[in-house]
């Protein structure tokens, strides 16, 4: 049978618990991403799993679901989610309320009911976790003024416009400031759960449940939104598509101004004008990130050496691939390997 040195945790009040269930709330809203509800589940229901197999079934998580809208929240041909219980109907102290990411339409944090309830459930609740875009309900509570927050990279204009009292920082893939942990985009609140998990009951718990769900245990925090930076680089130009495609399966080759605008048909000074415009980056940048792509990929998926990993990558040197690492990802490439092996 499975054992864990599994430490006190602490209630809402500070004070010692008598009994070591957590009470996890699980706030969704309509029309949300429901694998932000369904995806911080799945971590708690295995830590639960593992820790009554250890023979401590009093420990884990009691896990409840409101929404501010009852009925359907999310619904699609043949399949249908629904929560009948409102969040106004919650008593007594949480001890980890969890946001899912706003709806598209935004009704959530035009709710003024909703959002009043929230700044209520601050005197109540030990810890505030946001998913994705779920940072904006806390945001528009107040709550995050003069704060840290993370979000999806994707919302940091629109962030920042919105709420410029928040310290929004787009690159960790979450950060905890005071009773608010806040994550960013998509996997990454699976990441922030896990770190509650540990935070809650220790390494070895937390470890069982990244080995059950096939994730790494410990993305560090402050780590960058991975593979974020090429998303969206899209265009209709179809020189620039060329191009794009080129850099991807030519990592290592010459992939300088001169030779580009060459594969464009392009002078140099048009090509980097008509690219910046169309990607959002520099030709320079853009061939940085794309060969940083390449060397997590092959860090991701091989054992291969490192320093042949930076030659086959387009790097002359593995100190050039380390510094892109550190500049780009705040991590060396053996670190990075080491979250995959």
């Amino acid at each position: 049978m499975i054992k864990f040195d599994v430490p006190k945790v602490a209630s809402a009040n500070g004070k010692p618990r008598d009994t070591g269930k957590i009470r996890v709330v699980f706030v969704t809203v309509p029309n949300g991403d429901p694998f932000d509800l369904i995806g911080p589940m799945a971590v708690l229901r295995d830590a639960n799993y593992f820790l009554a197999e250890s023979g401590r079934p009093d420990l884990g998580y009691d896990m409840e679901v409101v929404t501010n809208e009852p009925g359907v929240i999310f619904e699609i041909d043949g399949f249908q989610m629904v929560v009948n219980r409102p969040c106004y109907s919650v008593r007594g102290s949480v001890d980890t309320l969890i946001f899912q990411a706003v709806d598209y339409e935004e009704r959530c944090i035009n709710d003024e009911r909703f959002v009043a309830w929230i700044q209520r459930m601050v005197s109540r609740t030990r810890r505030m976790t946001t998913a994705c875009i779920g940072t904006y309900i806390l945001a528009e509570a107040g709550l995050l003024d003069g704060r840290r927050a993370a979000t999806h990279w994707s919302a940091t204009a629109d962030f920042r416009r919105r709420y410029p009292k928040v310290e929004l920082d787009p690159e960790p893939i979450y950060i905890k400031d005071g009773i608010f942990y806040t994550s960013a985009g998509v996997t990454s609140i699976l990441d922030l759960m896990l770190a509650l998990v540990e935070e809650d009951f220790g390494t070895e718990l937390a470890l069982r449940v990244a080995q059950s769900m096939v994730m790494f245990l410990r993305r560090p925090a402050n780590q960058s939104q991975f593979g974020v930076q090429l998303t969206g680089c899209k265009t209709n130009d179809e020189k620039i598509r060329e191009v794009i495609a080129y850099i991807a399966e030519n990592p290592a080759s010459d992939l300088t101004i001169e030779h580009l605008s060459e594969i464009a048909g392009m002078s140099s000074r048009n090509f980097n004008r008509i690219f910046a415009r169309e990607i959002g980056m520099t030709p320079g940048k853009f061939v940085e990130l794309s060969r940083l792509e390449s060397a997590r990929r092959h860090l991701e998926q091989s054992t291969m050496p490192v320093k042949q990993v930076a030659r086959e990558c387009g790097y002359s040197t593995t100190d050039g691939m380390r510094l892109a690492f550190d500049r780009n990802l705040n991590v060396t490439p053996r670190e990075y390997r080491s979250r995959f092996f």
